[in-house]
């Protein structure tokens, strides 16, 4: 089944009387989980939904620097960063919406107990790293869940990385040390392409290069060198940074979830700020291209959890067919007040495809896809029309109309719906089939919104394709 969304023209032949927006996710305040270890810089969660259904999610306290580092002690600032520790924290729920904190006091770790619900510390280096990453892909369940991480011994003093792997997100253990493989900085995502079956370090180059990188493996034995991914362009506000990346599947894109840091210009040293999440995309997962300049998840008011950064770190499809972003959400903006337990587990929803979406400016409009060849029956709309009316056609190699395939012979369609499926007085789309010759969809859209079209066509990369 192929996929045609809309967060650009590249599929289409013409679009009229349409205009591009983007979508809005929307705040869910009774998911909120609050937790007094954690703090912003630190948070990073995941959120997966296991296949029994169960949400798990996996987030970062602060703890001290264990002590025994041969150049700081506890709670000693480096510069007006107080260092600090990840303490990786677990809680689940049914819903994804109400959570629970286990209680793991009685399984003992390598290092230092901080919280009930903790369920890693590092014997002696101070450990940083996540989002975690749910691995469906790798054939070991032993290693279902992987928290790639930064591990130091001297504060201000470039450590190595460790790959830790655990089947569950409670027991972890420590799969590889990588101590050719300098540290760069938090945050840390895992990606899978299945196409070319790569793992993608989702980073920084160095510490403080505020830019997207990527790194690859195939089999967590060898790394490529980094690649630079995002960088930020003259249209972005002044000295705007790239806190991080997570990249999502997507049908048959990656979504890029994009953390801008909108750093003080006056500042007279490293510059901090506010952080948001903008939205980007990709068709191979390594080029990516920016959806918009506006932040796609915004920040809360000021004093709420999500008012001074929004870390999102998770998405997903969920069983009621929309999409979830699970974000750390913090009250200050980046190292203003590490003072403040002030970050907690957030969630906001989306529509299916809503992402980006086509919308009539007043009356109607239409789309013209380009030429495709039909493969079957199955063709699937998700349109919002509530007032309106929504048709489709199909048409010939010379665009003409089929018989039986024209808008008159579509039986029109008023209301909402994710996978509306167009009727012809003419049958079954698979009629217009033929492997020789192309065909056109056409969407007649009067006031409404065109989301995604899903169905049993397929359209080659060039109109010249054959």
């Amino acid at each position: 089944m192929s996929y045609l969304h809309f967060f650009d023209d590249w599929k289409l032949l013409a679009r009229t009387n349409l205009e591009r927006k983007i979508g809005r996710p929307r705040y869910v305040p009774e998911a909120t989980l609050v937790d007094p270890l954690t703090e912003g810089t630190w948070n990073f969660p995941t959120v997966t939904r296991l296949p029994d259904g169960k949400y798990v999610a996996l987030y970062g306290g602060a703890g001290p620097v264990p002590s025994g580092f041969s150049n700081a002690t506890e709670g000693k600032p480096l510069g007006k960063c107080v260092p600090k520790s990840q303490v990786l924290c677990y809680a689940e729920s049914a819903d994804g919406i109400h959570w629970e904190r286990p209680d793991f006091s009685d399984v003992p770790l390598d290092g230092p107990r901080r919280a009930k619900n903790q369920v890693y510390a590092a014997p002696h280096p101070a450990v940083e790293g996540m989002p975690v990453f749910y691995d469906p892909y790798d054939k070991n369940p032993a290693r279902r869940f992987k928290y790639f991480v930064n591990m130091v011994e001297e504060v201000g003093v470039r450590g190595w990385r460790a790959l830790l792997c655990s089947p569950d997100g409670k027991s972890w253990r420590m799969e590889k040390e990588y101590r050719d493989f300098g540290a760069t900085d938090t945050p840390t995502q895992v990606f899978y392409r299945p196409e070319d079956e790569t793992y993608v370090l989702n980073t920084r180059k160095y510490c403080g290069d505020r830019r997207v990188f990527f790194w690859e493996t195939k089999d967590w034995e060898t790394f490529s060198e980094p690649y630079l991914v995002m960088h930020p362009t003259p249209h972005d506000p002044p000295l705007a940074g790239f806190y991080g990346m997570p990249v999502y599947r997507y049908e048959d894109l990656y979504i890029g979830l994009l953390w801008t840091i909108y750093n003080d210009p006056t500042a007279a040293e490293f510059p901090d700020g506010a952080i948001d999440c903008s939205l980007a995309y990709s068709y191979e997962g390594k080029t990516f291209n920016r959806a918009t300049y506006a932040p796609f998840i915004e920040r809360n008011e000021l004093g709420e959890h999500g008012g001074g950064c929004i870390y999102a770190g998770s998405m997903m499809v969920d069983e009621n067919n929309a999409i979830r972003f699970y974000s750390g959400g913090s009250k200050a903006e980046h190292f203003q007040n590490q003072n403040l337990d002030d970050a907690a587990l957030m969630l906001h929803t989306l529509r299916l495809d809503g992402f980006v979406y086509l919308a009539t400016t007043s009356g109607g409009g239409s789309i013209l896809t380009r030429p495709l060849r039909i493969t079957g029956d199955d063709l699937r709309i998700n349109v919002r029309c509530p007032w309106g009316e929504v048709r489709v056609r199909v048409l010939d190699e010379s665009k003409k109309p089929i018989g039986g395939f024209d808008f008159g012979d579509c039986a029109p369609f008023r209301g909402d719906e994710l996978f509306w499926q167009p009727q012809w007085s003419g049958g079954l789309l698979s009629r217009c089939a033929d492997p020789e010759k192309f065909r056109y969809l056409e969407v007649s859209v009067y006031t409404g919104e065109l989301y995604a079209l899903r169905g049993d066509f397929d359209i080659p990369p060039s109109v010249w394709h054959d």
